[in-house]
């Protein structure tokens, strides 16, 4: 497995400033509209890499990508997605992938390494990799990994917005015709698709978002939430 993230830009291009993480969260919208303006090899790792870096339960990763940038391939996957534009205008889409059994098969490598990086006992791997199989027997496992899956496709989207990209999450698009056209297994659950670009003029506008004491309860579930 990788190491944390080393050799990634550390500006915008150009040589802006990255945007801080309360611009990040409160300038990001869901793009409409792409150029067809490239972005750069090391930015695109940059996305990828900390995407990566998602949590996930058990440090599983069940997440699995496939990047479709030539101009064919993104019209194939334009139609599959009942053709919006933007999958074809983008020059990136990410088809993000949540697989349903494989990381059972790298369970072993992941717990292992993990107590050799010191975040485990070694003498305990098999007992708590057994334990961690179990607990997961128990969820529906297109829903685990959609859940785990999105984690990491909500990290690609806050890096992007931070190297001054915009993105645009979808979940409009025929699975079975996505993993059909890109050679996706029948065991990946196809969760959504993340264009990257850049996002053609007008920006859109911030559509506000409820107030807290309309979506917090302190201490049960209806209980008025007060700031103190």
């Amino acid at each position: 497995m990788q190491d944390k993230p080393t050799n990634f830009p550390a500006a915008q291009p150009g040589g802006a400033p990255l945007k801080s993480i309360t611009e990040v969260l409160l300038e990001r919208r869901a793009t409409n509209s792409f150029t067809d303006e490239e972005v750069p090899d090391e930015y695109l790792q940059a996305i990828l890499k900390f995407g990566a870096q998602a949590p996930s339960g058990y440090n599983l990763q069940p997440w699995r990508f496939v990047v479709v940038r030539g101009e064919e391939n993104r019209k194939r996957l334009q139609q599959a997605a009942f053709n919006q534009p933007k999958v074809g205008q983008a020059p990136v889409v990410i088809i993000a992938v949540g697989m349903k059994e494989e990381w059972k098969q790298t369970a072993d490598e992941i717990f292992r390494e993990g107590a050799e990086r010191g975040a485990g006992n070694p003498a305990t791997v098999e007992q708590y990799k057994q334990g961690a199989l179990q607990f997961l027997s128990g969820f529906d496992p297109a829903l685990w990994v959609n859940r785990h899956t999105m984690i990491a496709v909500t990290t690609m989207m806050l890096v992007a917005e931070a190297y001054g990209f915009d993105t645009a999450p979808m979940e409009g698009f025929d699975a079975v015709a996505v993993r059909r056209e890109f050679g996706i297994p029948e065991e990946g659950e196809v969760v959504a698709l993340l264009a990257v670009g850049r996002a053609k003029e007008p920006d859109k506008a911030y559509p506000g978002r409820f107030p807290l004491e309309r979506i917090v309860s302190s201490e049960s579930y209806g209980e008025a939430w007060k700031e103190k």
